[in-house]
């Protein structure tokens, strides 16, 4: 992956080793795990992950995304959402700050670590689900070719090499739409991953169709600018939803590589003993270099649910 693409272009992936492939007829299509047993989990080793670099995130002019929004249909307008469930089950103490992963909301999110062919690269990504966890599509997948990339495993509480538990994917999958040329798959860049045990924290909960809500935010994730994107930075700011894109201002000039995929939140809330907000509203996606400190984001509409409908029924 290289950094200041759009997207990079990479090659396709060794077909013999690689997952097995489906797509459904309403625009999701998935990758499994490959046969013969899921190796993720021991393919990563501590030390490969300290050697992973930071997924740069996508450089791209946010005017010709909102300009190719113009030139697709409306998106179904059903909104809908699902609360947090706290479990609880943090392992240590529940002092709250940035970067603190055993507190909440952030001992829900992790880092992804996954393998394109020109090397080991790393994203961020929350359960919002018992067994599915939420990121960018371009963590999990080249948007030129449609090749899927390897090895995925979520490491729950990452902060500096350490974590709370280590999981292996079922199933990957994202919209149809994310894989082409042009622009508009910005606003599919989301993904969802089946993996193969339960959060033992917890998850977000989730909004779609939330037009109108919301007019701030707060994201998560690892950007590289900050402690080497060692440990989870938690950003607020106003959002604007314009042209089917949505923008936050939180002034953050660091790098914002290793942060793609992390959450952004309405109504982030750290209180104890109740499931109330902590809504995810997009993942961070892209950024543009001449407007350092936002960032953008996908609108989740309906056709997140029917993702995460298709993901929680085995990419099926």
């Amino acid at each position: 992956m290289k950094p200041n693409l759009v997207i990079p272009a990479l090659a396709a992936l060794v077909v013999a080793a690689g997952p097995a492939l489906a797509q459904s007829g309403d625009g999701n299509s998935s990758a499994s795990a490959p046969s013969g047993g899921n190796r993720s989990s021991t393919a990563w080793s501590p030390s490969a992950m300290e050697r992973a670099s930071l997924a740069p995130r996508p450089n791209v002019n946010p005017a010709d995304v909102r300009a190719a929004s113009k030139n697709r249909a409306a998106p179904p307008s059903n909104p809908g959402q699902t609360p947090a469930a706290d479990l609880g089950d943090a392992g240590g103490p529940k002092e709250r700050s940035a970067g603190n992963v055993l507190s909440k909301p952030l001992y829900w999110a992790g880092k992804l670590f996954f393998r394109a062919p020109d090397g080991d690269y790393v994203c961020s990504g929350q359960f919002i689900s018992p067994n599915v966890v939420l990121t960018a599509a371009h963590c999990v997948r080249d948007s030129d070719t449609g090749a899927w990339y390897q090895d995925l495993i979520f490491a729950l509480q990452y902060n500096s090499g350490q974590y709370g538990a280590v999981y292996s994917y079922d199933c990957v999958a994202t919209r149809n739409s994310w894989v082409q040329p042009g622009f508009e798959k910005f606003l599919s860049d989301y993904a969802m991953i089946r993996v193969d045990k339960p959060s033992r924290t917890g998850n977000f909960g989730t909004h779609w169709g939330w037009r109108g809500a919301y007019n701030e935010a707060n994201k998560i994730g690892y950007p590289g600018g900050v402690a080497d994107g060692e440990v989870i930075q938690v950003e607020h700011g106003p959002i604007a939803f314009v042209d089917g894109v949505v923008q936050l201002t939180h002034g953050n000039t660091a790098d914002q590589g290793g942060s793609s995929g992390g959450a952004w939140i309405g109504q982030y809330s750290d209180a104890e003993g109740n499931n109330d907000g902590n809504y995810i509203i997009s993942v961070e996606s892209f950024g543009y270099d001449e407007e350092p400190g936002i960032d953008y984001g996908p609108y989740l509409d309906e056709n997140f649910k029917s993702l995460w409908d298709y993901v929680e029924n085995g990419c099926k």
